[in-house]
C-alpha cells in the first residue's frame, strides 16, 4: 500500500522542469526522477520513519526519503544501523551529500560515528569514500577530530571524480577552519589533489584575499 501511496504522491508532487534541472547536475543518473523539490521531500519524510524499510528505491525521490527518514531517527544505535543499510545504496554524489546533510545526529555521537566514518573512508568503494569525506567536512573538522581527519586525508587515493572532489572538499574545509595545520598537509598530496584543493580554497569566501593571494604566490607544490 505504501507503494502505490508514494507513487500518487510522488506524481502529484512532481516538477518536469526541476526534474531536468536536477538530472542535468546529476551525470549518469540511473533513477528516474519526478521532480520533488528537497524541503516537500524532507516534510514528507518525516511522515515515514516507520515505514523505512517499506520504501522502494525505484526512483530518485524514493530514495532520497530514505535518507532524510533516516536522519530523523533519534535512536543513535538504531540510526547507526539504517546509515549501514542505506551507504550501500549510494551511486552518486547528490544521494550522499544529501544523506550526510541529513545526518545532523553525528554532531551530539561524535566518537561512535567516527569509527563508522574510519571504516567507510578505509573502503575500496567510490561511494563509501565519498560518504566519508563528506561526513568529515560536515562534523568532524572540529578541534577534537582535525589531526585524525588529516591523517586519513592526506594519505587517501580516490579513483572517481565524485570522490577526489569530495577528497578535495574536505581538505579545503579543513584549511578554512585550520590553516596552520592543514597547510603543510597540502604539500604532502598528488599534484590533481592539490590542484581541486587550492581551487576550492581560492573560491571560498570564508578565506581573507591576502591568504589567497599568498596561496597563488607562494610556490606550494605537492611532493609527489
Amino acid at each position: 500500500m505504501i507503494k502505490e501511496n508514494l507513487n500518487t504522491w510522488l506524481k502529484n508532487n512532481a516538477d518536469e522542469k526541476f526534474a531536468k534541472f536536477a538530472i542535468s547536475l546529476v551525470p549518469g543518473l540511473r533513477h528516474k526522477m519526478y521532480g520533488v523539490r528537497l524541503p516537500v521531500l524532507r516534510k514528507k519524510a518525516k511522515e515515514l520513519v516507520e515505514e523505512i524499510d517499506n520504501i522502494k528505491g525505484d526512483s530518485c525521490e524514493e530514495i532520497l526519503l530514505k535518507a532524510y527518514a533516516v536522519g530523523y531517527i533519534k535512536d543513535i544505535d538504531l540510526q547507526l544501523m539504517y546509515v549501514g543499510k542505506f551507504v550501500p545504496l549510494i551511486d552518486n554524489w547528490m544521494f550522499c551529500d544529501s544523506f550526510c546533510s541529513a545526518l545532523g545526529l553525528a554532531k551530539k555521537h561524535q566518537e561512535v560515528y567516527w569509527q563508522k566514518i574510519v571504516e567507510y573512508a578505509q573502503s575500496s568503494k567510490d561511494y563509501e569514500q565519498r560518504f566519508a569525506y563528506v561526513m568529515m567536512l560536515k562534523y568532524f573538522c572540529n578541534q577534537d577530530y582535525i589531526h585524525q581527519v588529516l591523517n586519513i586525508l592526506k594519505s587517501a587515493t580516490p579513483k572517481i571524480w565524485d570522490t577526489k572532489q569530495a577528497l578535495a572538499w574536505a581538505l579545503a574545509e579543513c584549511f578554512i577552519k585550520f590553516q596552520e595545520i592543514t597547510r603543510p598537509i597540502l604539500a604532502e598530496l598528488s599534484q590533481e589533489i592539490f590542484r581541486l584543493t587550492k581551487r576550492k580554497i581560492l573560491d571560498s569566501k570564508r578565506v581573507d584575499e591576502n591568504i589567497k593571494q599568498m596561496l597563488r604566490s607562494e610556490n606550494l607544490a605537492p611532493l609527489v
